[in-house]
This record gives C-alpha cells, structure tokens and sequence, in this order.
C-alpha cells in the first residue's frame, strides 16, 4: 500500500499535466509583500492582506478625501456582501427590498466575496440596477453556472466542473457601460473591492476594482471579469484562475480561488483603523451593512454515514463557523473605529433546503424571503449571533 501511494504521488504531476494547462513559478512572497508584484503596471490595483495594510489604507483615504474634496461629505456608509453560492438569492432580495422601501443609501464603500462579488458590482451602481440583480438570482439554475466535466477528466484535473458557463454569466451581467460607470464612481471617491484567495501564498488579495475600471489599460475590463470569476471560483467545483504577473521583467502567474478560502465576509482589512486618517476624514459617521449570505450555523439535519454525506455536512459545518469568527472580528473593529454595526443573515421563518448547487425555485423563495423581511423591517440585529452584551 505504501509503495502505490509513494508512485501515485510520484506519477500524479505527470498525469494532471496531461489533462491541466502547465503554468510559470508564482510570486515570491517577499515581492508581493513588498508591493512589487504589479496587476497590469497598476500599483494600486490590489493589495496582499495582512502585508500591505499601509498601502491599503493610503489608497483608501486618497479616495475619500477626493470625495470630500468633492463637497460630499455626509455619513459614510460600507456594504460588506459575503459568499454563499446559491443564497446570494439572500442578499439580492434584502437589496431590491430595501430600494422598495425607499430608504437604502448611496454605500461609499462596497466589498464583496464569491457570490457577494457578483452582486457588489450592481449593489455599488445603485438602485438602477435592482432589474439586473432579479434576474442574477431568480431566473438561474445549475446549467448557467456548472458545466460538469467526465469524472476521467476531473479526477485528473484541477475542478469536477468548467467554470465557461459561469464566465459568461459574468461577461453578460457586467457590461464595458458598467464598467466606465464604475471608473466614474472611483474618481469621485467611491471605493469597490472584491476579495480572492491567492492559493499560492494561502492569503487573501483585495483588488480596486474602480482603480481597474479607470485605467488607461485596454486589458482591464476583462481582467475585473476574471477577478470576479476566481472570487467566485470555490475549489474543487471550479478551476482556479490564473493571473499574469510581471516582477523585475520577469512573467510569473499566480494562482486564486474563491475569496471565501480565506474569509467568508469582510469589511477593510483589520490592520486599517479609521483612527489614523485625517481629521476630516476621521469626523464623519460611518455605518457598516453587513450581509451574510447565508445562515450562521446550519440547520440540524441526521447526517448519513457515507464519505460524500459525512464530507458535505463537515465543509458546510466549518465554512457556517467561519463566518461567524468573521462576523465577531468585523464587530471588534467596528467597536475600535467607531462603526455602527448593523448584520443581516438567514435566520427564522425559512427552511427550504436546495436540491442542487443552484435550484432556482429554492432560490426564487430565498429572494422572495429576504426582501419581504427588508420591507418588514425585520432584518438588522445589532451584535453577531450568539453576542450578549
């Protein structure tokens, strides 16, 4: 047994080549640490969490400060939209609902990971593009996003699925038009950042998408579309996503995969703290909307013994506590800055469960679910899950 497992090993490199595409040495860490990995020649492209927290937050209050600058001042609202595949339905439904409602605001700041990329892009342009968000998450299933390849050639690749349907998902929902919008945006203060997971490094890159967006480079509108595709990009079910990276003159190539790998949800990384900006910066309001897309705990279901039912409810048991240390870490850091914390997730009153990754009619209630509880007003609680004050 040993000796089979010593020439699988061995020989595994060799066979996987054979079915996925070779590709160059990665970054070094050092570089990437050191801010000499440049995106496209765009130094403020995207930045290595927990490394270049003090670039990061240089960039951020370089945007904030043009807004002001701009004469709009005024509370600073962030939207942070975690991942969750299917029950971005979730998220989608609360928006529109609350667009309903007529009191959503103008968010300064939107992050996003996996499916909270996907929806971060429409929820940053605004209420315009409510439309477009219905039909994301209501008229979908699991031919638009999975294209399932033979189990000869999974087994011997790098994801059980084609992520092609899924790209052009993408590629029809962020149009060239919303694209030069958000370069708009950008320019007039506005900050949208979406997470991955460099699998390389094994830590998570934000990228500025509307640095992106208002570059002079011809490559960026579908550079921004491949960055959504790798924070969307759940290993294993997806192949992970290349990135062309040039150090020194040198052509190297990163690998990423879903931002989730890293963290669930975020608000800014923790190494920023508004208490280090300008004072007028650091005088206006800020409120932090945080959707969890997605319930904190799972519901209790008897788990069969079998390797797939016992491994399923194992990753969903671990990403559900995951997200929860995200949410208790975003509350601490809306506690030191100052933040107004406010948490919406899936709790009471739903609990239909998919039949597939990406059931439309469990999606289409799910939608359904989360705006009838914004139009109810029964969506923001005020510490994470489990929190007594």
């Amino acid at each position: 047994m040993i000796g089979r497992r010593a020439f699988l090993a061995g020989a595994a490199p060799f066979i996987a080549g054979c079915v996925t595409e070779q590709r160059l040495p990665t970054v070094p860490h050092e570089l990437s640490a050191a801010g000499r990995d440049y995106f496209l020649g765009i130094p403020n492209a995207r930045f290595l969490v927990g490394a270049r927290d003090v670039d990061i937050q240089a960039e951020w209050f370089r945007v904030e400060s043009r807004r002001i600058a701009m004469g709009r001042g005024g509370d600073y609202h962030i939207l942070a939209l975690s991942g969750g595949g299917a029950d971005g339905a979730y998220g989608a439904g609360l928006l529109n609902g609350w667009s309903e409602r007529g009191d959503r605001p103008d968010f300064e700041m939107v992050t996003g990971i996996s499916t909270g990329a996907l929806i971060a892009p429409l929820a940053f342009l605004g209420k315009a593009y409510d439309a477009d968000l219905t039909r994301l998450y209501t008229t979908i299933s699991d031919s638009d996003i999975i294209s399932p390849r033979n189990i000869a050639t999974a087994l011997l690749s790098d994801a059980f699925n084609d992520s092609a349907p899924l790209a052009q998902l993408i590629e029809r929902t962020l149009t060239d038009d919303m694209i030069r919008q958000i370069a708009v945006e950008y320019r007039q203060g506005r900050f949208l950042i979406v997470g991955t997971t460099n699998l390389d490094l094994g830590r998570q890159v934000i990228w500025n998408i509307g640095a992106l967006a208002a570059s002079d480079r011809p490559e960026a509108f579908q550079a921004i579309r491949r960055i959504l595709l790798a924070s969307a990009s759940i290993p294993g079910l997806f192949p992970p996503v290349l990135f062309d990276i040039e150090v020194d003159g040198v052509r190297r190539q990163e690998l990423h995969v879903d931002g989730g790998a890293a963290s669930q949800i975020f608000l800014y990384p923790t190494g920023l703290s508004v208490r280090n900006a300008p004072a007028s910066i650091r005088q206006r309001r800020r409120i932090a909307w945080i959707i969890r897309n997605g319930r904190t705990r799972d519901l209790p279901a008897e788990t069969e013994r079998s390797l797939t039912a016992i491994s399923t409810r194992a990753i969903s048991t671990l990403i559900g506590a995951n997200s929860q240390g995200d949410i208790y870490r975003i509350y601490l850091q809306t506690q030191r800055d100052k933040v107004d914390f406010n948490l919406a997730y899936i709790q009471g009153g739903f609990s239909r469960v998919a039949k597939t990754p990406f059931d439309r009619e469990y999606m289409n209630e799910l939608y359904a679910f989360g705006r009838r509880r914004m139009l109810e007003d029964r969506v923001w609680v005020k510490s994470p899950p489990g929190f007594v004050l």
